[in-house]
């Protein structure tokens, strides 16, 4: 009896592993709830799309991001009181195609890119507040959806996107 239990232990161990190496890279450096500080999930609000499937994630104009380099991305929904962050994570063919494609974004935007320690960005607050950071492969984009002002949120999702990929670069 004592074996059977632990082969059922050994196959869900195995199952959950097998389940964990399916999740695409990208979707692992999303921000997990309250990595920023008070946001939490919205359920069902995890989109990922590889390819033609980027449709899933952009309302309309996929093409213009494959064209720029985009092979996957992963959104999630946030949320805190009334306030609400969208969150996407670009992997692009190559570093030079996320900063290139950080630099368009900049310049459609009339802002300037921005070079920190951790990540290349900037955040523009009109029509509403978004951000925009590139760091190795990976080009993310965070909006924020609510009336106040308070670009600290859109970076503090940005920072917390670097945070996980930086521990995925420590393994």
């Amino acid at each position: 009896m004592a074996r059977i239990g632990v082969s059922v232990v050994v196959l869900l161990v195995a199952a959950v592993s097998a389940c964990l190496a399916t999740v695409p890279a990208v979707q692992k450096l999303l921000p997990s709830a309250n990595q920023v500080a008070g946001f939490t999930i919205l359920k069902d609000s995890l989109v990922y799309g590889k390819g033609a499937d980027l449709a899933k994630i952009y309302d309309g104009g996929y093409e213009l991001y494959t064209k720029a380099g985009v092979i996957d991305a992963a959104k999630q929904m946030y949320r805190r009181g009334d306030d609400y962050v969208e969150a996407i994570v670009h992997t692009m063919k190559t570093e030079k195609a996320a900063l290139d494609f950080a630099k368009y974004w900049a310049k459609q935007r009339g802002a300037k890119l921005v070079t920190s320690k951790n990540l290349s960005g900037f955040t523009v607050t009109k029509p509403n507040i978004m951000g925009y950071y590139v760091f190795d492969k990976y080009f993310v984009t965070v909006s924020a959806y609510y009336t106040s002002a308070r670009p600290a949120d859109v970076d503090a999702f940005a920072q917390a996107t670097w945070k996980n990929w930086r521990k995925t670069q420590t393994r």
